[in-house]
């Protein structure tokens, strides 16, 4: 496991705390929550695009003939 230094804008400070209270988790457990979801958000919205990115390569003629009727 690695150990970083992370340096927090003093006014996130106690909105974290509050989380992290509320979800009776530790600070660091909600940081990494946190970043475990941004990095799965990431991904999916990546999959996301390529695949529509694939669709509309496949399909340019067909949704060119669709706008034009």
């Amino acid at each position: 496991m690695s150990t970083r230094s992370i340096r927090f804008p003093d006014e996130l400070d106690a909105p974290l705390a509050a989380l992290a209270e509320e979800d009776r988790i530790s600070v660091n457990t909600a940081v990494v929550r946190a970043v475990e979801d941004t990095i799965a958000r990431r991904s999916q919205e990546s999959a996301i695009a390529n695949a529509a990115d694939l669709v509309f390569g496949k399909r340019a003629e067909l949704f060119k003939r669709l706008a034009d009727t």
